[in-house]
């Protein structure tokens, strides 16, 4: 996963993991956010904040069009940012889904 994810930032207090966020794009119409995950004890200290601006605003990705987060939940802090659930485009192809049936 990590080797072909174009863009990673993590967060570290001190040797201890507590973020992390990834970045599929082709740099220049779309990036697609995945795996944005704070660990819980460290919720609610800007730490999802910071990995999301870190994303958004990075140098790389400064000529990206849209981006397309891929998330479940959390959707009220992600509106806070600016994103929007208004844009359904989507489509998903399930490879597992595809093999019970066969």
């Amino acid at each position: 996963m990590l080797s072909h994810t174009d863009l990673a930032l993590s967060v570290w207090d001190g040797s201890r993991l507590v973020g992390f966020g990834r970045v599929l794009t082709d740099y220049v119409y779309r990036a697609s956010i995945w795996d944005v995950i704070v660990d819980p004890d460290y919720q609610g200290q800007d730490v999802g904040t910071q990995i999301m601006q870190r994303i958004l605003h990075h140098h790389d990705l400064k000529q990206v069009e849209l981006f397309w987060l891929c998330t479940r939940d959390k959707h009220a802090f992600y509106e806070k940012l600016g994103f929007s659930a208004d844009e359904q485009t989507g489509m998903v192809w399930a490879r597992a889904t595809l093999a019970r049936s066969e």
